[in-house]
Formats: structure tokens, C-alpha cells, sequence
């Protein structure tokens, strides 16, 4: 912009005569050159430049030793279009998430709609096979096919395992902590502190697509470590998560965006949903304590559960839905200790019963639960009695199985026992489920001596598998995609991916 006036063509002064000064339009001219101009046109005075109604008052004086204008109309106007780019690109990603999202959905039903055909047509074979009376000889060419199939079938319930898959980075300096599978999105969540630290601080979840194997998005969340991540069974993707900066937060993975925040008062080291109503959540406390919230009730906690004994860290906490079940029909929560064990009973919606649960003395590192069968798999840390670290199952019990005028109590005892190596300096995360071909139950834990996941047959107590790792695996995870089976196995800075072949 040059530094002229625009009536007389003469650079204006910062003093004298011809000093810089503006009109109420914000036009610059020469002060004498103005003043004769509105003087000349008289009531009909106009701007030189705009032509805007203007009035000798309305001159006002600069004072400007040095006065220099950049011309950024291409640079403002570029601003304005990448603004509208990225809105764009942003509504691009949540309709792309959405589609995703409902491509999961049609893809799960068709997965359900292939294992129920399947179902459907072993039914009718052996409805088939049942009507053949005993006395009855099969012809040679379908006693073949018969054994033939059972030969193959028994074949691949033998030879079936983990295979290795991927091996994706998610943290070049470490600090990974806990593992979750988000099935909408078909995605892996791996905890672990902000890769930007001076920029983001904190800790938050790197995403991991399972669909290309590899890591993408890294979302902030809390300010310290994440201890626990947590999905309900609706499947909307809404994240629990539980760290040691005193808060538990719901997270929505559609827009990664924290939704709801509570102040839980002390550090947090374990969370869980309600699975018979997902209106509740559970933190469970570095004091011992358990609290319940309301998601509904965006203020506080709405119960707290109070140890009976023993004041140190809930370390895991598991929800056992209530079920028809002679052995054991009520539902509740399992929380567990370093020292003690309680399942609190879940009378009705705000009434909870406690059962201690008889724990070693060696101290007690994680409880997971297999919902179908409810068993619960307790980790003992090595002792005097015991030098390795232990996996136990145990078969939840109620006495009076049936409702009675006696008060119940509830109780587990064990039904197999699991060694693994000598060293427990972590308390890692490990699994109980059903096995991929539904023969039986899978026990997947983590040996810190060996630098492995351990993978066992819970019906024979044998060990299937022992998968390799460069460092100490801290979670499992099992879970499916388009009716093909995955063990994800975490350390401090990887993921191992595993196929079930």
C-alpha cells in the first residue's frame, strides 16, 4: 500500500500541514487535503475513495512516526478456505466413521447368520444320523464319509492354534499399560503416554485398526497413567477408562471427544460396566473402596462400597451377570486386592450385598471372568509355599442354592490349577474364554521369567502354546473379526497379533 495521499499524490508527514489523518470510514489522506476537499463539496461532502457521507468533524489526526500496511487479502482469504476444508474434512470423518460403523454391523449379522446356518445344518445331520436305528448296518460309502469327517474334525480340533500374525509399534519409548477391543469401530485400544508430551502432556489410547494392522489415531485423555479401559455390551463405542489422576472418563471413539468426567477423590486403579444394566459403572479405588456412578447422573457417585478388611488397591474388577443357574444364580461384582477378595451380590438395583472370598496369602494380582460359564481365573503371586507364579480357576458357589429364610453366602472353590515361571514384578492383565472352535476353555496369561503368553487348555490343565515376546507381555486380549479369531498380546511398547489357524 503505498504511503500517499490520494488526493494531492504527495507522501503525507507525521507533523506539519500535510500530516496523516483518517475519516470515519478509516480512508488515509494529507490533513490539508481533506479539510479543503469536504470544504469544497459543502454539505454534499463525500470520502474521495468510497464515497461515504462525510463532515469536517469527522477528520481525525494520526499520530504515526511510522506507518507501514501489508497487503494479506490473498493470505485472509486462503485462511478463510482452509477453515472450510477442514470443516468439511471433519464431517467427511464422522460420515466415513458412521458407514464403517454400519459395515461392522451388516458384517457381524452375516458372520451370525453363517454360524447359524452351520448350526442349523449340524443339527440336521445329526437328526438325521439319530433316526438310523442302532440295529441298522450303514452302507460302506457313508460309513466312510462318516469317518472320513470325523477324522478331519478331530484333526483340526488338534492342530488348531495361534499363529502369528503382526507386530505393530505403538510406543518407541515405552509405557504401554492395558489393552481393550472396541468391536464397532474394529479396532484395538492400547494405553500409554502422550507421544507429544511438551506439546500434549498426559496419557491417553493409540488406536490400532485390525482391519490393515496398523496404528493411527493417539487420543488424549487423562494427565497420569491409565490403569483401566472398559466397553459395555451395547456396543457404542463409548469408552470407560480408569487412571491415577483421581478421575474415571467416558470417552466417544466416533468423535474422540471426552463426554463425562468424575472425580473419584484418590487415584483409580480399575473399572468395569455394569453388564446387567449399563446405566452403572464401577471404580475401583487406591483405599479399597469401589463406587458406583450413574451415567445418567453427571454430578457424583451415587454409592460407595467399602472394604471389609483390607485397605490397599482394587487391582481388578470383574461384573458376573446374573444368571439362571442352580449353582449359582445372582449376580454382582468381584473386586480384588493385593490382600483380599470380596464379591459384592447385587440384591437389586441399589442394594449390594459382600461375601468375602477366600484368597491366598501370597497376595492376588488380577480375577477375570468367563461370562458363559462364570468361572473366574484368580493370578497368585509367588510365595514361600509356591515359587511360580499361579493361575487358578474357580467355580463361583451360592449356599442355599435355592432362596431360602437362611441369609446366603457365596464362595468359589478351585478346579485347576495353572504354573507358570518364578518372576511377578507387574500386575499384568490375562484371559479366560471360550475357545475359538468351541471345544472347551482357553486360560492366556503372561510370564514375566520367560518374556511370553502362556496358552492353556483349561478342561485337560495343558499347555497349548507359548508365545514369544521381546519383553514382558502386561495384557491379552482375544477377539473377532468377519469370523476369523485374533489374540492380541501387549507390552510396554508393542502388540503381537495372533490368527487362530
Amino acid at each position: 500500500m503505498p504511503d500517499l495521499c490520494s488526493i494531492c499524490y504527495e507522501t503525507w508527514t507525521t507533523a506539519g500541514d500535510h500530516r496523516l489523518s483518517t475519516l470515519r470510514c478509516g480512508h488515509l489522506f494529507g490533513y490539508t487535503c481533506i479539510q479543503r476537499w469536504l470544504k469544497a463539496q459543502g454539505s454534499a461532502a463525500k470520502c474521495p475513495q468510497c464515497n461515504k457521507k462525510a463532515k469536517r468533524s469527522d477528520i481525525v489526526l494520526l499520530y504515526a512516526p511510522k506507518l507501514r500496511a501489508v497487503d494479506n487479502f490473498e493470505q485472509e482469504t486462503l485462511k478463510r478456505s482452509l477453515e472450510q476444508e477442514q470443516s468439511l474434512r471433519r464431517k467427511a470423518e464422522l460420515e466415513s466413521a458412521e458407514y464403517k460403523l454400519k459395515l461392522q454391523v451388516v458384517t457381524n449379522k452375516y458372520g451370525e447368520a453363517q454360524r447359524e446356518l452351520q448350526e442349523l445344518r449340524t443339527l440336521i445331520a445329526q437328526t438325521k444320523r439319530s433316526a438310523v436305528p442302532s440295529s441298522t448296518t450303514c452302507s460302506s460309502s457313508s460309513l466312510s464319509s462318516c469317518l472320513f469327517s470325523a477324522s478331519q474334525r478331530a484333526e483340526a480340533s488338534r492342530t488348531a492354534q495361534y499363529s502369528f500374525s503382526k507386530a505393530v509399534m505403538v510406543s518407541q519409548s515405552g509405557g504401554c499399560r492395558v489393552l481393550s477391543f472396541c468391536q464397532p469401530l474394529s479396532c484395538l485400544l492400547v494405553s500409554q503416554p502422550s507421544p507429544h508430551s511438551a506439546l500434549v502432556p498426559g496419557c491417553g489410547i493409540k488406536k490400532v485398526s485390525v482391519m490393515n494392522m496398523k496404528a493411527s489415531q493417539y487420543v488424549p485423555i487423562h494427565s497420569k497413567q491409565i490403569r483401566g479401559l472398559s466397553f459395555n455390551r451395547q456396543n457404542d463405542s463409548l469408552l470407560l477408562s480408569a487412571a491415577l489422576d483421581n478421575t474415571i472418563k467416558l470417552t466417544s471413539l466416533l468423535t474422540n471427544t471426552v463426554v463425562q468426567t468424575y472425580n473419584t477423590g484418590k487415584p483409580v486403579w480399575s473399572c468395569c460396566w455394569c453388564s446387567d444394566n449399563s446405566n452403572y459403572i464401577y471404580a475401583g479405588l487406591s483405599n479399597g473402596s469401589v463406587l458406583i456412578y450413574d451415567t445418567r447422573d453427571t454430578s457424583t457417585h451415587i454409592q460407595e462400597l467399602e472394604p471389609l478388611r483390607y485397605r490397599c488397591p482394587v487391582a481388578s474388577l470383574c461384573y458376573v451377570s446374573r444368571a439362571a443357574s442352580s449353582s449359582f444364580p445372582c449376580g454382582g461384582l468381584i473386586a480384588g486386592s493385593l490382600e483380599g477378595g470380596c464379591f459384592w451380590e447385587q440384591v437389586n438395583e441399589t442394594t449390594y450385598r459382600a461375601h468375602e472370598l477366600p484368597l491366598e496369602s501370597t497376595g492376588c494380582t488380577d480375577i477375570q471372568v468367563e461370562p458363559e460359564s462364570r468361572h473366574c481365573l484368580v493370578t497368585y503371586r509367588p510365595g514361600r509355599a509356591n515359587r511360580s507364579l499361579r493361575h487358578v480357576l474357580m467355580a463361583l458357589t451360592r449356599s442355599p442354592q435355592q432362596d431360602s429364610s437362611q441369609m446366603p453366602t457365596c464362595s468359589w472353590s478351585p478346579v485347576q490349577t495353572f504354573t507358570a515361571g518364578s518372576s511377578c514384578k507387574l500386575l499384568t492383565k490375562n484371559a479366560v474364554f471360550r475357545s475359538p472352535d468351541g471345544s472347551g476353555t482357553l486360560v492366556c496369561a503372561g510370564d514375566e521369567a520367560s518374556n511370553s503368553t502362556m496358552v492353556w487348555d483349561a478342561t485337560s490343565c495343558s499347555l497349548l502354546q507359548k508365545l514369544p515376546a521381546d519383553l514382558p507381555v502386561l495384557d491379552v486380549s482375544p477377539f473377532s473379526v468377519n469370523s476369523e479369531h485374533f489374540l492380541a498380546c501387549l507390552t510396554e511398547k508393542m502388540l503381537k497379533l495372533y490368527r487362530w489357524e
